[in-house]
Parts: structure tokens; sequence; C-alpha cells
């Protein structure tokens, strides 16, 4: 079982339009299988050069959550976001490497890992510049 797992550009009064249809501007949108608020608190972590604590994980609370947990709605911490729309392309393929090796991602290689953080880094992007929130939208 796989799980969607689309990161989003919205207002704090629109985010949970996103569940209904999954429709947004395709620049304000990254469509990604297999990325959940676990995955990314890790690498979070990684880009701030610093080991995962609980605290990353915990900044990402559910803002809405339907069917038992098998769709969810999180807002991308700020932190996150400015740190992934800062990046460097040194700093993308560094943090795929550590990504790849870390348990959540032991699956994954790291070329593709560096595509996903570019997807992060675009819509992070579009988030700062139009000073809306980015959103993770999960669903089993």
């Amino acid at each position: 079982m796989s799980v969607l797992s689309d990161l989003y550009v919205s207002t704090p009064d629109k985010f949970l339009d996103y569940d209904e249809a999954q429709e947004a501007p395709e620049d304000e949108r990254a469509e990604l299988t297999g990325f959940t608020s676990i995955e990314f608190s890790t690498l979070w972590a990684i880009l701030e050069g610093k080991e995962w604590e609980e605290a990353h994980m915990d900044a990402f609370e559910p803002e809405m959550e339907k069917d038992g947990g098998d769709r969810m709605i999180f807002l991308v911490p700020a932190k996150l976001v400015d740190l992934a729309a800062s990046l460097d392309e040194a700093a993308i393929a560094s943090a795929a490497e550590q990504w790849a090796e870390t348990d959540e991602l032991e699956h994954c290689e790291a070329e593709d890992l560096v595509e996903t953080i570019k997807e992060l880094q675009r819509v992070a992007k579009v988030a700062k510049e139009t000073k809306r929130g980015l959103y993770l939208w999960n669903c089993v």
C-alpha cells in the first residue's frame, strides 16, 4: 500500500479544500508518493545539521484527520520551508545522500531523493514568495 503525499501552497482558510479535489495550480503543488511527516521531519533534521528529535515530528501537527488517519493534512513547519527554499545544488545532493541512509528511506536511492527535495524546494519558494503556508496531504 502506498501513501499519496502531495505538498501544496494554500492559506489557512482554504487549505481544507485540497482534500476534496486534490487540485492546485501546477506551480503550487508537488505530487509525491511515500512521504509522510515522519520522512519530512527526518529531512528537516538533516538540513539543520542536527540529530532527529521528537520536536521535529511534533512540529508537524495534524491540521486535518479523516477516516481514522487514512487522510491527513499537516502544515509544514516554517523553519523547514525556509531551509528548503534556500538550498543550493550541493546542499540538495548532500541532504539526499544523508536522507537515503536513514531507516525511514533505506529503500530509496539518493538520486531519486534529489528530485523529491527539489520539488519540496520549488513549492517552498512559492509559499515564501506568496506569504502562504505549505501543506502536506497524505492519503493511504
